[in-house]
């Protein structure tokens, strides 16, 4: 055979197969791997990682609820209302001639100085006076407020107490000893996060009767205690 017709031969054999090296299939791979990292592959991995963060910093977090009615008022059993002479001391009174027990009688009248001139035994709490309203400031004269302690919360630090409803009662926080704030009100506020959660800390919840004569009709008037709160664990830095 002619080297001519040998050369012909090789062209038509090479020829179809030229195409597995063609440059265009490299460039279509190429080009698919930049197409799927421009559309997906960076979306992917910030997905998870977006997923990730969120799952790590949000909680689901748990509401707490306490109410409870009581009564509005307090008494002594006088009914002898505020800023006027009352029964001081009671004391045995005997009769004269059989020497019999009669009973408890009024042994000094007078106005009130101090606490123990107030009988605070239908106080489940403790009496004060106001220490800045004139004329009743540190006046034991005028009928003081029964507090009473209803409940105390704690929390550890890194755990933020968060108030979404108060009503009829106060909450004062104490943290690793030191008083820190009073919250008694939201105001117009979705909640209030309570000072103090990255310290251990003490929250007294209580609630105030003022006083009332024996003889009111509204001394029997109730009053309803509501609270709602959820513990929310934070990151102490």
């Amino acid at each position: 055979m002619r080297n001519d017709q040998i050369f012909v031969l090789l062209l038509v054999v090479l020829l179809p197969m030229s195409g597995c090296f063609d440059g265009g299939g490299v460039g279509e791979a190429e080009g698919a791997q930049d197409s799927d990292e421009a559309s997906g592959g960076t979306t992917v991995v910030n997905h998870y990682y977006n997923n990730t963060t969120t799952s790590q910093n949000s909680q689901e977090r748990v509401w707490h609820s306490s109410s409870d009615a009581v009564n509005m008022y307090w008494n002594d059993g006088q009914d002898v209302a505020p800023g006027q002479q009352r029964c001081l001391e009671y004391g045995p009174s005997y009769d004269s001639d059989t020497g019999a027990y009669l009973g408890e009688e009024c042994k000094e009248m007078g106005l009130p100085n101090n606490e123990s001139d107030w009988n605070g035994t239908n106080c489940n709490g403790d009496l004060s006076v106001s220490s800045t309203s004139f004329p009743f400031a540190n006046n034991w004269a005028y009928a003081p407020t029964c507090t009473v302690v209803s409940k105390t919360l704690t929390t550890n630090s890194g755990e933020a107490l968060i108030l979404y409803e108060i009503q009829s009662i106060t909450i004062s926080t104490t943290c690793d000893g030191i008083f820190t704030s009073t919250k008694n009100t939201i105001g117009d506020r979705e909640y209030v996060i309570v000072p103090g959660s990255g310290m251990n800390c003490n929250h007294e919840i209580s609630y105030t009767q003022s006083y009332q004569t024996s003889s009111s009709t509204a001394l029997s008037d109730m009053k309803v205690l509501s609270l709602v709160y959820a513990i929310q664990d934070t990151v102490v830095v």
